[in-house]
């Protein structure tokens, strides 16, 4: 197989994981600063094009820097597995690098390993990664929020369109009716209904959900409007902390923490404590690269200390909805685009 450089221009499926599309190596496909904002799925967040161009540009500098090293890894390497192994033990299990902070490590371990299998830098990685020392920061990354903001829900509301038409959901359809679209933060689907308690058209509802909640647009549009929320801080402390401890402790037990006793020190089940069944969980998941198992339960055991603080039983699931009338997510006042329910 060989390799091609793809700095700017997309990725390629090296060792051809199977989770990933497999491409004939050197057909790269358009990156994801060259996607098109309005395709036919629902993004977790969209940003105003000057950001996506900004954010590009810290992207092809962060892949330039690995790019001479993946094609030396992917020479040296034969398997996706030997990779993978080899270049996050070089950052945590040796001394090269003890003098860089836990966050930058990991930045640095994702995007030599993204550039070895696939060619490419993920933006979320890039922030950290100590190749960017003085340039523009997460933080900095743009500074008109509003504009931000406006454009994400104008995007949002083509990307639902396309989905729903994607499934023969006809347009007009749509358009001459206003829908509240809400998502359940554990089961992460999307219950559809009529805003103006219509009755009948079922078969239009259970349609707009089956488009919903295909692939994982039910997951970003949850993402989206979560993203969102936070930026204009209308979720409260208390939810946001019991959201986070569900989530945490069911993406890797399987488990409901709601079914567990809260006590001062934390949470329990027949005697035995969730951060105990946590940690022997950890052992056989996937979920976290063995080297981060030790700080994913140490996040575990802190934000269980946050959650005590509150009677967690007594604090409001969260769950986000959204309107969606005549083809367009809504502005609900000047500070308040997406109508969010805690």
């Amino acid at each position: 197989m060989d390799s091609v450089s793809t700095v700017g221009k997309g990725y390629f499926n090296y060792y051809h994981v199977k989770s990933r599309t497999d491409y004939t190596d050197g057909k790269a496909r358009t990156a994801w600063y060259d996607r098109d904002l309005t395709k036919e799925e629902i993004c977790s967040n969209n940003v105003t094009l000057n950001r996506e161009y900004a954010g590009a540009d810290l992207c092809r500098k962060v892949a330039s820097a690995y790019e001479g090293i993946a094609e030396a890894n992917r020479a040296k390497y034969s398997t996706a597995r030997e990779a993978t192994d080899a270049i996050w033990a070089k950052y945590t299990a040796t001394r090269e690098y003890s003098a860089y902070s836990h966050e930058e490590r990991v930045a640095m371990a994702r995007n030599e390993l993204n550039m070895t299998l696939y060619g490419t830098v993920q933006l979320g990685d890039v922030h950290n990664d100590p190749h960017l020392k003085g340039e523009v920061t997460k933080n900095k990354l743009g500074n008109d929020e509003k504009n931000d903001r406006e454009f994400n829900v104008k995007t949002l509301g083509k990307q639902i369109m396309n989905v729903l038409e994607k499934f023969g959901v006809d347009p007009s359809v749509v358009n001459s009716n206003s829908f509240i679209f809400s998502i359940d933060s554990k089961t992460k689907k999307v219950a559809v209904s009529f805003l103006d308690n219509k009755d009948g058209a079922d078969e239009l509802i259970n349609l707009l959900q089956e488009a919903l909640n295909s692939k994982n647009n039910a997951e970003k549009l949850f993402n989206n409007l979560l993203c969102d929320a936070n930026k204009q801080g209308l979720l409260p402390k208390d939810v946001l902390i019991k959201y986070k401890l569900y989530s945490d402790f069911y993406d890797i037990t399987g488990l409901d923490i709601d079914d567990f006793k809260q006590t001062k020190d934390g949470f329990v089940d027949d005697g035995v404590e969730a951060k105990e069944i946590f940690k022997e969980a950890l052992k056989s998941t996937t979920r976290v690269p063995t080297e981060f198992k030790g700080a994913a339960y140490e996040y575990f055991v802190q934000l269980e200390a946050q959650a005590v603080e509150y009677d967690i039983s007594k604090v409001s699931v969260l769950n986000v909805s959204m309107e969606y009338r005549n083809g367009y997510v809504h502005l609900n006042g000047d500070q308040k685009h997406i109508d969010y329910s805690v």
